[in-house]
């Protein structure tokens, strides 16, 4: 079943820029308070590209369909699956990126440590979500 585009895009986008503004918020505050005394450079520099890349994807997208010629009358479309795939795993891993910061607290391992450790579930997570997104933007007709 295919649904239109314009207002998935936009889901997308409210999912993404208000997880990336949680996370981006944590981090301020927690740079503000000095949980990371003298690594603060080295703490945004872990957790920038969780969601950086992806922000700009679809601010790209974004600008490219306002910019795009609009000689087409029909309405562009989107298989429904792509875009509740896309939704859960933007959902899942921005979650799972926030709950590294707010467990810290509970691990053995210094902040900073554990952010360095997310790597290894944050990495190939963060490669479903871009192939995700990818065929979601991809399937439209």
């Amino acid at each position: 079943m295919r649904i239109p585009i314009t207002n998935t895009k936009k889901r997308l986008t409210v999912i993404w820029f208000s997880g990336s503004g949680i996370l981006f918020a944590l981090l301020l505050l927690q740079t503000i308070f000095g949980k990371y005394g003298t690594e603060a450079k080295d703490a945004w520099g872990l957790m920038l590209p969780t969601f950086m890349p992806t922000l700009s994807l679809i601010i790209g997208t974004l600008v490219a369909d306002t910019t795009a010629a609009k000689d087409d009358k029909e309405i562009a479309t989107v298989d429904r699956f792509f875009f509740r795939l896309s939704c859960f795993l933007s959902i899942a891993y921005l979650l799972t990126v926030i709950l590294t910061i707010l467990l810290s607290p509970f691990a053995k391992l210094s902040l900073l440590e554990l952010m360095k450790l997310s790597n290894l579930w944050l990495a190939p997570f963060q490669g479903l979500v871009t192939a995700s997104l990818g065929a979601f933007f991809v399937s439209k007709k």
